[in-house]
């Protein structure tokens, strides 16, 4: 079985496991790396390290720069642009997106921090076919993880992409043995996060308590956007922290 690997984000991981499980990849899509997105670099390297060619595309060209390859599974991981019909339908087979979420609830490109925001004790993954309607078709595998009061959005995307590896494979051992079901969303329980999140949204309002605040908080990068609040016209960043806590990026 053949299958080309789209993918625009730190996903090398899933790549891995593909490569070692003996799937053939027939090539790697993605953008041109930039500066503000060069998080799949590391899948570049692997590709091409392995012999898989490395097509870069942008959002219009996308069906020119693939349509004469042949291959039965698109599998999305992480693309950065929606993927039209036309491309969609280069699948000898199916199209199928890895979300890392439990959708229906929190599709989108920029739910994780409103996973956190929203004090959930569980996240996950979910395969699903891939339509030219972002996150909304059928769900093919799905799997959970606990979150702890301890999560940041950086813990919880590497719980994501640990489990992505798995269940990729599972996908596929269930496709090739005729096992894999097909799941209707809920649209009734769906909910959509897209906004890119900025620096001025990790704002708080210092009147409230700390423990109000604090899912919020952890929502928020340290590095990049740490929450923050005003005294006397000065910023102030806020840095949680726990001094028995070893992970990166945890508190």
């Amino acid at each position: 079985m053949d299958i080309i690997y789209f993918t625009g984000g730190a996903r090398e991981k899933a790549l891995i496991a593909l490569i070692e499980e003996g799937i053939n990849v027939v090539a790697l899509v993605c953008p041109k790396p930039n500066k503000n997105n060069s998080r799949f670099v590391p899948s570049i390297l692997i590709a091409l390290e392995n012999g898989i060619p490395v097509i870069t595309v942008e959002k219009d060209n996308i069906f020119e720069k693939i349509q004469n390859i042949k291959f039965d599974i698109l599998l999305s991981c992480g693309f950065s642009y929606i993927i039209n019909s036309d491309v969609i339908n280069l699948a000898k087979v199916l199209a199928v997106n890895v979300h890392p979420t439990l959708l229906p609830k929190y599709r989108g490109y920029r739910s994780g921090p409103f996973i956190i925001i929203n004090g959930e004790k569980k996240s996950g993954v979910t395969i699903h076919e891939l339509t030219p309607e972002m996150d909304k078709g059928d769900i093919f595998i799905q799997n959970e993880f606990s979150l702890t009061p301890f999560d940041t959005t950086k813990s919880l995307i590497r719980k994501s992409q640990e489990l992505e590896k798995v269940l990729i494979i599972d996908f596929f051992k269930k496709l090739q043995s005729g096992n894999l079901d097909r799941i209707k969303q809920i649209e009734a329980d769906s909910t959509t996060f897209n906004e890119i999140r900025r620096p001025k949204d990790s704002l708080i309002n210092p009147q409230k308590s700390l423990l109000e605040l604090y899912d919020f908080i952890r929502s928020c990068d340290p590095l990049d956007y740490p929450a923050y609040f005003y005294i006397d016209d000065e910023k102030v960043c806020i840095k949680l922290w726990r001094p028995d806590n070893k992970e990166i990026d945890t508190i």
